[in-house]
């Protein structure tokens, strides 16, 4: 089975950073470009709840009438869909992905990614999506379902796209950080890539877990640069990433109350909404 890059497309706020984030990846990782745009079938059924009050033939109007306009819309959110991908697959043409292929497909997002994640090598989701993308601070609605239920390598895209020479890998002394460092090394998309490994230091105890992590990275031919930071978790990280321009951040998503944990008033959630730079959420 092939496998892609899969970049989910969702409105156009985030669909070029998206896109530069998933081209970018699949020519680091020699991997087929994939662009897929879901159309939510819900989103524009009728409410037939509307016309209850009405008289029986007045309803029946009624309901042909929307019946009609929700073909109608129907028709046009397909052809603006083939616009949009036709418009981002022009994007990177020639620019050394190996190959693009476009889908668009009907249905719920989360349950159609479960249904392609064995043929999804990393998934490339923008921060918010349609109905957000006024807002640079909102986290797309099912995003975080999205990453609760995926078992892949999923990046986040957080705005313009700049390639990055540096990524921050957020450590926190935990057995599932410890596991997070050797996934990191093993992981092709950070190959060759300088590690800046940083900790917010809240206990005297995660001191040796540290510095094995930073050995283990520069066992392994990485150039790491160790920093413990204190104060919030959150602010910490961001803070160092912008001082230093450093241009990714990198954290373990593992298990489902794991991420029940980072989503509920969490770290996580606060890198998400702040950050500036692509997130790489390794599994």
């Amino acid at each position: 089975m092939t496998q892609y890059i899969t970049a989910c497309i969702d409105g156009q706020h985030y669909s070029k950073a998206v896109v530069d984030l998933a081209a970018w990846t699949a020519r680091r990782l020699d991997t087929p470009l994939k662009l897929l745009h879901v159309l939510d079938k819900d989103r524009y059924q009728a409410d037939s709840q509307l016309s209850g009050t009405i008289g029986l033939g007045s309803r029946e109007a009624l309901l042909k009438e929307l019946s009609e306009l929700d073909e109608k819309r129907s028709k046009l959110e397909i052809q603006h869909s083939k616009a949009l991908l036709n418009d981002l697959e022009s994007l990177v043409t020639d620019t050394g992905v190996p190959a693009v292929v476009k889908q668009q497909l009907h249905g719920h997002l989360v349950e159609t990614l479960l249904e392609l994640e064995p043929e999804i090598r990393v998934l490339v989701l923008g921060k918010s999506g349609e109905l957000h993308q006024q807002d640079a601070k909102a986290i797309g609605s099912q995003l975080e379902s999205v990453v609760r239920a995926f078992s892949t390598h999923t990046l986040i895209a957080n705005g313009d796209f700049s390639e990055p020479a540096e990524y921050l890998l957020a450590f926190d002394g935990s057995e599932t950080s410890q596991k997070l460092v050797q996934k990191a090394i093993d992981t092709p998309l950070l190959k060759g890539m300088a590690c800046h490994l940083v900790m917010v230091e809240d206990a005297d105890n995660k001191r040796d877990a540290f510095e094995s992590a930073a050995e283990t990275l520069s066992n392994a031919g990485i150039n790491v640069t160790k920093v413990c930071l204190t104060g919030s978790v959150g602010s910490a990280i961001l803070q160092y990433q912008q001082e230093k321009s450093i241009g990714m951040i990198v954290m373990g998503a593992y298990g489902h109350s794991k991420l029940r944990q980072f989503f509920v008033g969490s770290n996580t959630t606060r890198l998400l909404v702040d950050a500036t730079v692509p997130m790489l959420l390794i599994r």
